[in-house]
């Protein structure tokens, strides 16, 4: 809008110039074809200059209240990222229509290969072994050793969805806090559902502390009739300290690492019930 009125000014400008130089008896004017004259061009400029802003003024009057941010998303006016994810997800509508044998807000299955013929071609079916436990605790380190073992000697197709690896990409934008952490679970577990369904046997190792991620992720699972089974490495917390393959209970200990799961109270760890 500024740009126009900008343009406007000009001109006139323009025009104020031309009136003078009539006033001082300079003609101006040249001829930019058959009947045609500046003042002709000047005055459909102008049309097209009051078209569009009466268009943007219509657009503007139908667009009715300013958007707000949902409730719950503004706390003490700091925003909520977890709350603002919640909102979006519970907001997306099940419109999704992958091809035209499936319907909106059912199953897409009917746009897939079904899992018996892709399994039976493969050799193999699909499961997700989802390691949960204390930072320490092995879950890596195991999961390499039966990665190498089903791979190497048995020939299987194997994806690992390590919560260090992630971090470097799918989960770059995460922290730590609770809404992060939860973000974290449900995007790997998206991720676990897709290998999982391609026939591949996927080892999740995540630190995952809140039992009601890990539920999300095994209900997305079970939704999918896929098989999840939750694998707790049950290590002491004073065991894991004393292993501290990475070096990080000793920065919490000097407090360099502030907040850390099992070892402050805003990062509790909650094991499986059973």
């Amino acid at each position: 809008i500024s740009l126009l009125f900008t343009m406007a000014n000009e001109k006139k400008y323009k025009y104020a110039l031309a009136a003078g130089d009539e006033e001082r008896g300079v003609d101006n004017r040249t001829s930019s074809g058959p009947g045609q004259s500046d003042d002709s061009q000047e005055r459909g400029q102008y049309f097209v200059f009051f078209c569009v802003l009466l268009a943007i003024v219509y657009v503007l009057s139908r667009t009715g209240q300013p958007a707000s941010c949902p409730e719950g998303i503004l706390s003490d006016g700091n925003f909520d990222i977890g709350a603002y994810r919640q909102a979006a997800l519970a907001a997306t509508p099940p419109n999704i229509i992958e091809c035209a044998e499936a319907s909106e807000g059912s199953s897409q299955e009917a746009c897939h290969l079904p899992n018996e013929k892709r399994f039976k071609a493969l050799g193999q079916k699909g499961v997700t072994l989802w390691m949960t436990g204390y930072s320490g605790s092995g879950k890596s380190t195991i999961a390499r050793a039966l990665e190498e073992k089903l791979v190497q000697e048995y020939g299987l197709h194997v994806q690992n969805l390590d919560g260090d690896n992630v971090r470097t990409g799918l989960n770059r934008d995460l922290g730590f806090s609770p809404a992060d952490r939860a973000e974290s679970v449900r995007r790997v577990g998206e991720m676990a559902c897709l290998f999982n369904a391609g026939g591949v046997i996927t080892l999740v190792t995540l630190v995952s502390p809140y039992q009601a991620d890990r539920d999300e992720a095994r209900k997305r699972h079970e939704e999918q009739g896929l098989l999840f089974l939750e694998v707790f490495m049950d290590v002491p917390i004073d065991v894991v300290q004393e292993r501290d393959p990475k070096g990080l209970y000793a920065k919490v200990a000097t407090g360099e690492i502030k907040s850390f799961t099992g070892m402050s109270a805003d990062a509790p760890y909650e094991p499986p019930p059973n």
